[in-house]
């Protein structure tokens, strides 16, 4: 049996501590300069002991507050600090620096005292239920505190204290993982707030969670819960808060992106929102405490008391009594023999202690536990709204409406492709044949039909538009198929292509000199940048009607350089497969050595995406354009990867990619980070190099035109491909650098 005790941490540590701090730093500053003051000048010490002593007490007074001591200590506390004080004044007169020492002290036991709370305003990733940065700015200035006097709150946080609060005992059933509510982040998980069907995985790759999926599949079991649970308050935010000056920043910067039409970089900046900033802000906070105690019980022995599971219940409470004294009447409820049979039965037990007093299992009582709670609080429950709601025109008054708009879309969408990356369907149903343990999402595949898994591999077509110098962008995107040797199908298969798209090459610089000017005494110089696209089609060979045997290949698996091959564990293929690049940043690995690789091969049922269908979910249909965006029956999809925010799926059986070890979450962002496009403000730009600066833009412009012309020649530029012509001019003249648009 294992026991856990979440107790040490109140609300958990969090940023919200550190601001705490420097805010009630801030507001006794003054307080400390004024006794600073005093000490120095040497002038009036009974006036530098009177407002110490008054100083002192009042940050006593708060102290004892938040700790509620008793009245007869606070008076006892008061006399003994006072005197200690005017002993610490008088020695300062000489000693310069005592009550400096001092007062500092007591702010930060109050500060500490204070200050461990965790708020409302976070990030929050509901995926793994944890809290991000910081999204919502925190004051101070009110100092506000908790209707109990126990917890400081920023200015834009108000409490509701749950007057009629009451112990919570409960006995559940939770058949399987899906069925059960975090103990801590039910409603935020259950009220997500996003208009998305994979949305219901939120909370699935919590440790919770994931503890509980692993032991109820490894044991064959199901999980009997006994909660005792205490709610205390709870913390709600303001509407209309200010955001944090990090999330500030990060959305001006998205901002940034958009404005100069810089795609692919706003797709990573707001990718790397979700990743900082989590999916959601927390909006609402209920602090409480709670025991809890989960069996794990054979599904044997819960299928044969289907009839009885009143008895069932009864027995998990009287073992929850047995660790903890709370009532004796649930062990009168429970019948011996069916107690027996329920610990006969019990495969894996856990208690875990949220908050409140450090347990001592059987000795503590239910009135006891409940009055000692108010000590160590911590979060029961949260709500919350996407982390999008955040970017409104009143929050970010420095943007137009729509540019917000428009980043509150970025961001939407980077939480969609979170879901989407970590969303695996397939068949959840324990003890179905085609039951896969890594699916967290069911997608009604737990009947198999019969559908043509063979498939006669893949290719890849690139073309360049623009100019480049050397480093062509198509190099390392065009791919034959190994079966034909050139871009094409084998005989018998179709191509069906999945996806089209481009990527930016990288900045090329071309420089020619010569002499020029009066007499040829001056060196004149001319440069070029280029900057070409690659545009590149990516197809694969599907079986649409019948083929010949062992004619194509063997699937084994997808993976990306940010993402694992499910069938591997890793980044990788399987032995006797070999690794087809595709996309950007895609591998596929396929095999025709039908004899070695069908140990580690996956039935293979299509690619499709959000621009083309998969023409083997609707047999005898040519027309592409009417092709479903989705698996066959008995086949479940997975994402390959986003290109550009285009998801690509591919399909394989249900169950088949379930390996030893659930899977980890796959976390933002999911793309390489973008070349940088040139822009506009970069045509002019000169360069001093006796001062070593750099002049850019009109300033630039205008340098340029009131200089000699440099006369030089552009001369032959290889790889003049395409309509396009992605370049610049510079020239060096007197010294200096300078672009011109070619």
């Amino acid at each position: 049996m294992r026991v856990s005790h979440l107790a040490p941490t109140q609300w958990s540590k969090t940023p919200s501590v550190k601001v705490a701090a420097a805010e009630l730093i801030k507001l006794i500053v003054i307080k400390i300069e004024v006794v600073v003051v005093v000490v120095i000048t040497e002038v009036v010490v009974v006036v530098v002991v009177v407002v110490v002593v008054v100083v002192v007490v009042v940050e006593v007074i708060v102290v004892v507050v938040v700790v509620e001591v008793k009245v007869v200590v606070i008076v006892v506390v008061v006399v003994v600090v006072v005197v200690v004080v005017g002993v610490v004044v008088v020695i300062a007169v000489v000693e310069k620096g005592v009550v400096v020492v001092v007062v500092v002290v007591v702010v930060v036991v109050v500060v500490a005292a204070a200050a461990a709370v965790v708020f409302p305003g976070l990030g929050w990733d509901n995926l793994r239920n944890i809290e991000a940065s910081q999204a919502v700015k925190y004051t101070f200035h009110q100092c506000k505190l908790t209707d109990d006097g126990r917890y400081l709150i920023p200015d834009n946080v108000f409490t509701v204290p749950l007057k009629t609060s009451h112990v919570e005992r409960r006995a559940q059933i939770l058949e399987t993982w899906q069925n059960t509510s975090s103990l801590t982040s039910k409603t935020i998980n259950v009220n997500t707030g996003l208009n998305y069907a994979g949305a219901s995985i939120s909370g699935s790759y919590s440790s919770e969670m994931m503890s509980m999926k692993s032991k109820q599949i490894e044991n064959n079991a199901v999980t009997v819960r006994v909660k005792l649970q205490y709610n205390r308050y709870e913390a709600k935010l303001q509407p209309h808060s200010t955001p944090s000056e990090q999330f500030k920043t990060s959305v001006m910067n998205l901002a940034a992106r958009i404005e100069l039409n810089q795609t692919a970089l706003a797709i990573y900046d707001a990718q790397l929102i979700v990743r900082d900033f989590g999916t959601h802000v927390l909006t609402g906070v209920t602090a409480g405490a709670a025991l809890v105690k989960d069996d794990y019980l054979s599904r044997d022995y819960i299928a044969s008391q289907s009839n009885d599971k009143k008895s069932v219940l009864a027995s998990a409470s009287a073992s929850y009594l047995s660790i903890f004294k709370i009532d004796s009447n649930i062990a009168q409820s429970a019948d011996r023999s069916a107690s027996d049979s329920y610990k006969n039965s019990l495969s894996y037990s856990t208690i875990t202690a949220l908050g409140g007093p450090i347990i001592e299992t059987g000795n503590l009582r239910v009135d006891q536990w409940a009055q000692q709670v108010d000590s160590n609080l911590v979060p029961m429950d949260r709500t919350g709204d996407p982390l999008y709601f955040l970017i409104t025109p009143d929050r970010f008054p420095e943007l137009p409406p729509s540019l917000v708009y428009d980043v509150a879309k970025y961001v939407r969408e980077a939480v969609d492709v979170y879901y989407q990356m970590n969303l695996i369907p397939g068949c959840t149903r324990l003890g179905a044949p085609d039951f896969s343990r890594f699916a967290n999402f069911d997608d009604g595949s737990c009947t198999v039909q019969n559908a043509n898994t063979t498939f006669g591999g893949v290719y890849q077509t690139c073309s360049v538009s623009g100019r480049y110098l050397h480093s062509n962008p198509c190099s390392g995107m065009s791919h034959v198929n190994p079966k034909t040797g050139r871009a094409s199908c084998p005989s018998s298969y179709s191509a069906v292509r999945v996806y089209s798209g481009s990527k930016l090459g990288r900045r090329e610089t071309q420089r020619s000199c010569r002499r020029c000017g009066f007499l040829w005494l001056r060196r004149c110089c001319n440069s070029k940048v280029y900057q070409a696209r690659a545009n590149f089609q990516t197809h694969w060979c599907a079986a649409m009607g019948p083929v010949a045997p062992e004619s194509g290949y063997r699937f084994g698996g997808i993976y990306t350089s940010t993402s694992q091959n499910l069938v591997t564990g890793k980044m990788g293929c399987p032995t006797n497969f070999r690794a087809q690049r595709l996309l950007a940043d895609l591998t596929l690995c396929i095999s025709d050595d039908f004899e070695l690789s069908t140990p580690f091969s996956v039935p293979f049922a299509g690619l499709f995406s959000c621009q083309a269908g998969n023409p083997l979910a609707s047999p005898g249909n040519s027309d592409s354009k009417s092709w479903p965006s989705r698996c066959p029956q008995g086949f479940s999809q997975h994402l390959a990867t986003v290109d550009m925010g285009c998801a690509i799926h591919y399909c394989a059986e249900s169950g088949a990619l379930s390996g030893p070890v659930l899977p980890p979450v796959k976390r933002p962002p999911f793309m390489l980070k973008p070349a940088l496009p040139m822009t506009s403000a970069e045509s002019y730009s000169m360069f001093d190099r006796e001062s070593m600066t750099w002049t850019m833009g009109q300033k630039a412009e205008e340098m340029f035109k009131e200089a000699p012309s440099a006369g030089a020649s552009k001369g032959n530029v290889p790889g003049n491909q395409g309509n396009g012509d992605s370049s610049v001019h510079s020239s060096v003249v007197s010294g200096k650098i300078r672009f011109n648009p070619a």
